[in-house]
């Protein structure tokens, strides 16, 4: 039928929408920059996960060193129903609409490695994630078009090398291997469980149950980026660091099946953003440092989303405009030397939404602030044990959505009938506080 064949496109879409619509950008790259909020990490080189921010700051390095993460994020967001589209009636309860944990807990792993070869040059390896969500609705879901489960996996691959030009001033340039794995599903929810009906013409739709698939779609890609660095040592107590990350497109290539049931090849292209960070450390007592970071992310560059078929590749199905914002991070941070052994931390950031166009209750996406706290401790080996705790509180937004289903049904019915249709909107608010806990090993060689 032609309605679902339309249906099937849109629902591309929209499971894309939703998955860009949290600006899915990951910080979590190592405990220690965790534990100060990720401040000063393009200036401060305490252990190989330099890697991920800044690959200058291997110049630092006068021994091999080996760095294993693990960081626990429970993100903790919830939404919940406002108003609900007409077709559902009156009395529609819109508690029905609430969902708690709409994305689960998850371990974000890193591993990184470092290794001087002489004292000009060293090079390194790292393995992270730098973009990646997921969020998981019922397949019952009453709102089942817009909120389904969205995954996106990315792992970087990234070899380095940083040269010391002199004893103030080292770059470092990188280039990485991007694997990106989507997968995106979305039910029909509960529109049109019982169909649409004229009072005069009779049945205009069918009904839809509300577990009715509308788009499973599945994929993966390697793309290539590259990222450069550099530092300034003012002295030995001062120093200033910079890098940048460049844009990298992810064209995921797989299949999709809609509720006709055909199975069909086709892509959807990602566009992961540029990023630049600038980053300042500052030793102001023998025991004691300062430390700060200002991020930008390019996330305007993110202007369309666009899904392809192969047996058509002359048009994609659906273009949507998005015009993301571009962001800001910021950061401050201290580092105080407890005792030989023991080094403690603490961090305060704060983090700019880029969907304020476009939220969604996919991942509902907001302004961020952070409180994080961390620790080194020394062990009697050549080892270091890194923790870290964050709290993340996300402040309360409000969104509205077109169902996906009713936005096709009014596409497809005649001009004078669409009004039966009225309000096709799903109205919620959103607040998420997330809780992250985090735990580094780092042994020299």
């Amino acid at each position: 039928m032609k309605l679902q064949k339309t249906l099937l496109a849109t629902s591309i879409l929209l499971a894309s929408i939703n998955a860009h619509s949290a600006a899915f950008q990951l910080n979590e790259t190592s405990a220690s920059g965790l534990g100060r909020a990720f401040a000063g990490e393009a200036a401060i080189a305490d252990n190989a996960s330099v890697v991920s921010r800044n690959p200058a700051l291997m110049s630092q390095f006068d021994s091999a060193q080996l760095s294993v993460v693990a960081t626990y994020v429970d993100p903790g967001v919830d939404v919940k129903g406002v108003d609900a589209p007409d077709i559902l009636g009156p009395d529609f309860d819109v508690s029905q609409m609430d969902f708690n944990g709409v994305v689960p807990p998850a371990v974000i792993p890193a591993i990184y490695y470092v290794n001087p070869v002489n004292e000009k040059f060293v090079w390194g390896l790292g393995v992270n994630s730098n973009f990646g969500l997921a969020s998981v609705y019922d397949n019952d879901y009453v709102a089942g078009s817009i909120g389904g489960t969205t995954d996106l996996l990315t792992l970087n691959a990234n070899l380095s090398g940083s040269y010391k030009i002199n004893e103030k001033f080292s770059v470092g340039l990188g280039v990485n291997v991007i694997y990106g794995q989507a997968e995106l599903i979305r039910h029909a929810g509960a529109v049109l469980e019982n169909g649409i009906t004229h009072p005069m013409l009779g049945q205009l739709v069918p009904p839809v149950p509300r577990e009715t698939e509308l788009i499973r779609m599945e994929g993966d890609d390697v793309s290539f980026g590259w990222n450069i660095g550099a530092t300034y040592d003012i002295d030995e107590n001062n120093r200033l660091g910079f890098n940048y990350r460049s844009a990298t497109e992810i064209d995921f290539d797989g299949e999709y099946t809609g509720v006709d049931g055909v199975t069909q090849a086709g892509h959807l292209v990602i566009d992961l953003p540029e990023v630049f960070e600038f980053s300042g450390y500052h030793k102001i007592s023998d025991k004691t440092a300062f430390h700060y970071s200002a991020m930008y992310t390019g996330w305007s560059s993110f202007e369309t989303l666009e899904a392809y078929i192969y047996a058509d590749p002359s048009s994609p199905v659906f273009t949507k405009e998005e015009n993301f914002n571009n962001t800001m991070r910021y950061a401050i941070g201290v580092t105080h030397e407890y005792s030989p052994a023991l080094t403690l931390r603490a961090g305060l950031a704060y983090d700019e939404s880029a969907s304020t166009a476009h939220p969604s209750i996919s991942i509902p996406d907001s302004d961020r602030k952070w409180l994080t706290a961390g620790a080194t401790y020394k062990l009697k080996t050549k080892g270091m044990i890194d923790f870290a705790l964050a709290f993340v509180d996300g402040d309360k937004v409000n969104l509205k959505e077109e169902d996906a289903l009713l936005e096709q049904v009014a596409g497809q019915l005649p001009p004078s009938l669409a009004p039966v249709l009225g309000n096709t909107q799903w109205q919620y608010t959103s607040e998420g506080n997330a809780i992250l806990v985090a735990v580094q090993y780092n042994v020299t060689f």
